[in-house]
């Protein structure tokens, strides 16, 4: 562990970083020289500059208004807004890029608009005018509000608003657009399909304007009755009376001329019809009176009389005759009944056919008249589902182009105006800006230098560096050892850590030869006995020797003891008022630098039978091999840096060292600070 030599807890004194602050007063005491050169630089390239650069600039500026919330339309009775901040900003954005966009900057440079009037030079293409407007125009978003500004700057306000706000509008349309998913060509698909839906209504009802002239009707709700249908049940009832007939006939001829009981029942009829002949009748009546006469003639004679056997005869023939005229007729009748039942067999087939094929032409035209009835019906349906198309389109159609007419999310919050006044420029104003520059870097450079110079300048930035508390500081000496408030300071501090000095001694090095080593051990040895502390300074640097040990004659020290040639006391140089009790380096101590920690410690302990500390002025600890052998033996060592002169990677390097050689007490000074 190492003891430290402080008057402060080391957590109160530690600083992070650098542990440096801004010095301006001494930063431009030292730097003066820069800060003027820098200043006079700035203000000889400025002033030119701002001659020719010294144009007024006017600025004209317009507001859009880009709302997180779309109102009501007639499509829909909500309101469509933006549900995070998230998403409104990156629809700022997205409409900031979109405003410059090309194809909404290039009709306003084309020719007619303001931007070819007012912002196209002669002869200057479109592509090249488009592109140097998109880059000239201005776009930010209005902090804490739904406000984006559109504005150009120019070296004359002619002109200037007007192309601002032919811009915005250009914008305000074009957005509205895409914001209803590009209402043109929707708009346009609209109108292709309400012309495709009229057209196909006309073909529609010109085809069933058709049928209603064929058919004879126009209502085809499917409550007409088909006039073919009424015809072809007429005509299936007069078929089938017909077909009825034709059995009768065949049941009555043609099925039934091999059946006995069917010819019984025509030869019956046939009797029948028979004795209803008159002309039988008459001839039967004749031939039966004339039968009854010879009866008569017979009646009286023997059965072989002649007369009877002559009447018989006559009788018999007349039986015969009879027999004869009645099967005659009989037979007659009974072909005239076949005769009339074939006849009405043929008629009623030759009906049968007929009916069958009307009913068949009817039927063929019922079937017709019916597929015609429903193509109208479904025709009109067709119509009626064709006119809803319609008004769905026209009613879509209309909806576009009124929303595509409403505020939405983007509307011109504010026009630009023709500018009054310049916004900036003017010699005046840029010389000022040059003066204020010069004077800022003139300030700025020499604080800056300071600010990042490598040295160290305080106890705070040498205490960062150690990373341990510093035991004081002492300011730049005046004379040869005047007394300081800060050496007694420095000295109560080494008394009060006096007990953890192992071998009564401290070795004292700088950073560097002249970084005031020697002042300080012999002035903190002064202070010493003024405390009480009788204390010896002995100075170990052969290459820098100290004057003031000598006081201007030559006088044995330490290499002298060393080398035997000496005593102690011949050694030592006695306290007076101005110098403490001192030993110098004396002659030949470089070489006898190998030993000399050895024998620096049997110095010491000569030396503490008579004095109560021991300090060792030493040479710079870095490079010097002798300085690391008296830190290693003596155990304690205070390190002096030298302000603005020793920079943090020499003290590390020091500190470095002074660590590898494990002390058991430690300690730091700062001196020389301004």
């Amino acid at each position: 562990m190492i003891h430290k030599f402080s008057d402060t807890p080391a957590q109160e004194n530690q600083e992070s970083g650098t542990g440096r602050a801004i010095d301006l007063k001494g930063a431009l005491l030292r730097y003066w020289k820069i800060g003027t050169c820098v200043f006079f630089v700035v203000i000889f390239l400025g002033v030119p500059i701002a001659w020719m650069k010294g144009k007024p600039r006017f600025r004209a500026e317009g507001v859009i208004y880009i709302s997180p919330r779309n109102l009501r339309n007639l499509d829909s009775d909500q309101e469509q807004d933006l549900q995070s901040n998230s998403q409104f900003r990156e629809f700022m954005q997205q409409q900031a890029h979109t405003i410059n966009r090309y194809d909404i900057v290039l009709p306003i440079v084309q020719a007619g608009a303001p931007g070819a009037v007012y912002f196209r030079s002669n002869g200057e293409n479109e592509r090249r005018a488009t592109d140097r407007l998109r880059g000239a125009l201005e776009i930010a978003s209005v902090p804490d509000t739904y406000q984006m500004t559109v504005a150009l700057e120019g070296d004359t306000p002619k002109g200037l608003a007007e192309v601002v706000n032919a811009v915005m509008e250009n914008y305000v349309q074009v957005a509205r657009k895409e914001m209803f998913f590009d209402s043109d060509s929707r708009l346009k698909n609209l109108y292709d399909e309400r012309d495709r839906t009229q057209n196909e209504i006309s073909q529609a009802s010109e085809q069933r304007d058709k049928i209603a002239e064929k058919l004879g009707t126009t209502l085809f709700n499917g409550g007409v009755i088909n006039n073919y249908e009424k015809q072809a049940g007429s005509n299936l009832d007069a078929l089938m009376d017909a077909r009825r007939q034709r059995l009768t006939a065949e049941s009555s001829l043609g099925a039934g001329e091999g059946n006995d009981a069917v010819q019984d029942g025509i030869e019956a009829t046939a009797s029948v019809a028979a004795q209803g002949d008159s002309a039988l009748t008459s001839y039967r009546a004749s031939l039966i009176t004339r039968r009854a006469e010879l009866l008569m003639r017979t009646q009286g004679l023997a059965p072989k009389h002649a007369g009877r056997i002559a009447a018989e005869k006559d009788i018999a023939t007349i039986d015969a005759e009879l027999e004869r005229a009645t099967s005659e007729a009989k037979k007659m009748a009974a072909n005239n009944l076949r005769n009339m039942q074939r006849g009405k067999l043929a008629q009623s087939s030759d009906l049968e056919k007929k009916l069958t094929r009307e009913a068949a032409g009817i039927q063929a035209k019922a079937n017709d008249y019916m597929r015609n009835y429903q193509g109208a019906i479904e025709v009109g349906e067709e119509l009626v589902r064709l006119r809803k198309r319609l008004n769905a389109t026209e009613d879509r159609i209309s909806t576009l182009q009124l929303e595509v007419k409403a505020p939405g999310y983007v509307r011109i919050f504010s026009q630009a105006m023709t500018p009054d006044i310049p916004v900036k420029g003017g010699r005046k104003r840029l010389l000022e800006m040059v003066m204020a520059a010069a004077l800022l870097l003139g300030l700025g450079v020499p604080i800056g230098i300071d600010f990042v110079d490598p040295r160290v300048r305080s106890a705070r930035e040498l205490e960062a560096v150690l990373g341990l508390p510093v035991t004081g500081w002492l300011p730049r000496i005046q004379g040869a050892l005047p007394d300081s408030e800060e050496l007694l300071r420095l000295a109560v501090i080494v008394r009060r850590h006096l007990t953890e000095l192992s071998k009564g001694a401290l070795v004292i090095s700088a950073m560097n030869h002249g970084s005031g080593s020697s002042t300080i051990s012999l002035g903190m040895a002064k202070a010493m006995d003024s405390l009480g502390v009788k204390t010896l300074v002995i100075e170990v640097n052969p290459k820098t020797p100290d004057p003031r040990y000598l006081l201007g004659k030559e006088h044995p020290g330490f290499a002298q003891w060393i080398a035997g040639k000496s005593s102690l006391r011949q050694c030592i140089n006695p306290a007076t008022r101005e110098f403490p009790a001192r030993i110098c380096t004396g002659e030949g101590a470089q070489e006898l630098a190998l030993m000399a920690g050895d024998m620096a410690s049997l110095l010491i302990q000569e030396a503490r039978k008579e004095y109560d500390l021991v300090l060792i002025d030493a040479a710079p600890v870095v490079g010097s091999l002798l300085t690391e052998e008296l830190i290693r033996e003596i155990d304690a060592v205070m390190l002096v840096s030298q302000a603005r002169t020793d920079n943090r990677k020499d003290i590390k390097a020091a500190m470095k060292t002074i660590e590898n050689l494990r002390p058991r007490t430690f300690g730091s000074v700062l001196n020389k600070v301004a």
